[in-house]
Formats: structure tokens, sequence, C-alpha cells
């Protein structure tokens, strides 16, 4: 039995994050706040999306709130962009749960594009530019599912549940995968982080057990097509699913940038 040690660490920070959050209800201060503003051990953390709904939509401008924002890019650039999506949204682990159910059921078949989400960022921006309201702040599950957390409140939750039965009926991890602003914005910074899945082409044996693991299974076609070096597609999540499922030990972490050689985006020499 192939021992899953990335899921067990990913799933034990995705609860960490959940008692974080919950921490002040037992009168912890260690963090104090949501998933859109914080502070941890004193350090004031801000949702990048949030300061730019601010500054679009408000016109607010304030340094530290920008220098907080910073802070939070500059971690989720180092570590991969969507990393936030699989290691630290809630709403990342309930919708992985409920697409688990959607296995064992044998619904819901429908998938539809990754960048979806970069047009679902587009227009919560230009919302909030023409009308000034924090769309996404007030609409979100992620911040639906941090505020329930920490007021302890269970009637907010109704909407995270219609997303859950969408993703039962109709198409699998549909705000995960392809609604979210929030990590349509993160899959833009994927591109600058030295964090990625590694490709050693001469172990693949094709089995394609990384395909079913993977949440978003389309960061994987370049590698496993034409032998691509890295994972360099921005919506991947940095789950590390691949790396539990592969047998032949073909991915791995890699670190820095390696360049696509002309033999892997030749057809005719790096394909399968």
């Amino acid at each position: 039995m192939n021992f899953k040690r990335w899921s067990i660490a990913r799933h034990t920070v995705q609860l960490l994050m959940i008692a974080l959050l919950a921490s002040p209800l037992v009168g912890l201060t260690v963090f104090r706040g949501n998933l859109a503003a914080a502070e941890l051990l004193g350090l004031p953390l801000a949702d990048p999306l949030a300061f730019l709904q601010a500054l679009l939509g408000g016109r607010v401008f304030v340094l530290s709130y920008l220098l907080s924002a910073l802070t939070v890019v500059g971690f989720y650039v180092l570590l991969g962009g969507r990393t936030f999506c699989g290691w630290v949204c809630p709403v990342g682990l309930i919708t992985e749960l409920a697409d688990r159910l959607r296995k064992r059921l044998g619904t819901a078949h429908t998938t539809l594009p990754l960048t979806l989400n970069r047009w679902s960022l587009a227009l919560v921006l230009l919302v909030v530019m023409v009308t000034g309201v924090p769309l996404f702040e007030l609409l979100s599950p992620i911040g639906i599912v941090s505020r329930a957390i920490v007021f302890a409140a269970l009637a907010p939750l109704l909407l995270v549940a219609a997303i859950l039965l969408v993703e039962l009926l109709v198409a699998r991890r549909v705000w995960c995968r392809s609604f979210c602003p929030l990590g349509g914005f993160y899959s833009l910074l994927a591109a600058a982080s030295p964090l990625r899945i590694g490709f050693i082409s001469e172990r693949c044996t094709h089995c394609n057990d990384c395909l079913k693991a993977c949440p978003v299974e389309e960061v994987l076609y370049p590698s496993l097509e034409l032998n691509h070096p890295q994972v360099v597609a921005g919506d991947c999540t940095r789950c590390m699913a691949c790396l539990d499922a592969c047998p032949a030990k073909a991915l791995k972490i890699s670190i820095g940038y390696q360049p696509v050689s002309r033999d892997a985006t030749d057809p005719l020499k790096g394909g399968r």
C-alpha cells in the first residue's frame, strides 16, 4: 500500500489552519482575524486580492496594508502561487472531501476549463472599479468559511453547501478549479516561483496514476506528453498528490527554473 506522506502532511496543515482560525474562541492570541486580514504572532498579514479591491474600489491606499499584502504575496511567490489553495484554504479541504464523495457516487463527470478563474478575477476587479463594492469579500466562500469558524456561525455556510451540491451533481470542483478569483490571482504569481514539480522522463511508465490523483491534471500534460522537465502551469496547487501517486518516482520537488530543451518541444522527439 502506497504511503501518502504528502497527503498526510497537507491535511495536517489544513486542519492546523482551521484550528488557528478558531484559536481566538478559546482565548488564544497567537492568531487574530481571518484569511482576509490577520495578525500572526504580531505580524500583520493581508489578502492581496482584498487590498486590490480596497485600492480599486474605495481608492484607499494605506502603506501598512500594502506591506501586509506584499508579505503574503512574497510568501506565495516562493512556494508557488496556488499553494494557498492546496494547503491553506479551508474551502479547498471541504471541496476535496466532497470530490471523494462524488467519485463514490459516480456523478458530475463534467470538467470546466481552468482558465475561467482568470476571467472570474477580471470580472470581480471590474465590478469593484465600477461600483466600489468589494464583491469578492462579500460573497467569497473562503471568507464565509473563515468567518464561520471565527464566529462559530453555521448559517452563512449555505452558500458553501450550494457550491458542494453543484460539484456533486453538475461538474467536479467547479469553485476551486475554475471559478475562484483568488485562485486566479495566485495562479498568476506562480510564473516567478522557484518551487516547482519536476519530471524525470526516463522513469515515467505512463501509468497515468498522477493524472488520476491531480485535481488540475491539465498541468501535467506538457511533462507527460512532451517531456517538459518541470510543471510550470500557474494552476498547479503544489498539493504533491502526484508525488504520492507515482509508483516510478518520476515526479519530484524541483527548486529553480529548468529550461525546456529543444527535443522536449519537438513532438517527433519528445512525445510519448
